[in-house]
């Protein structure tokens, strides 16, 4: 299963600084992710220009998987780094090279639930 990550400041972030002037738990959250990279569980990663967010793919087993992996992680255990957690459904896929036909009343309704949000409860 693909989950989208949208990463956002933490409540330790240094205002008024940017996402590269962090410093170590930033550098330490780069590494864990080029890590999950390195073995396959990231699928891509980065912040958003000219923000101070950013947003991470991962293909993990499951929800619970990718809140273990993101709790885990340098910069939000520092409080450097907030997440919040969505499972995605591709139906355009050019990675995958796939297209699926989907009823669109059908595919609203399946796909209303909530975010799952820094380590609050994922059992949804």
């Amino acid at each position: 299963m693909r989950v989208i990550v949208h990463l956002s400041p933490g409540p330790n972030w240094i205002v008024g600084k940017s996402v590269y002037e962090q410093g170590e738990p930033i550098e330490a959250h780069l590494a864990s992710m080029r890590r999950h990279y390195d073995e396959g569980r990231l699928l891509l990663g980065g912040p958003y220009e000219g923000h101070n967010a950013g947003i991470a793919v991962l293909e993990v087993n499951d929800m619970r998987h990718a809140a273990i992996i993101m709790n885990e992680d340098p910069g939000v255990r520092a409080g450097v780094l907030a997440y919040e957690l969505r499972q995605h459904v591709s139906i355009f896929d050019a990675f995958a090279g796939t297209r699926m036909d989907v009823n669109v009343a059908e595919f609203s309704t399946a796909q209303s639930q909530a975010p799952t949000a820094g380590s609050a409860d994922i059992d949804q």
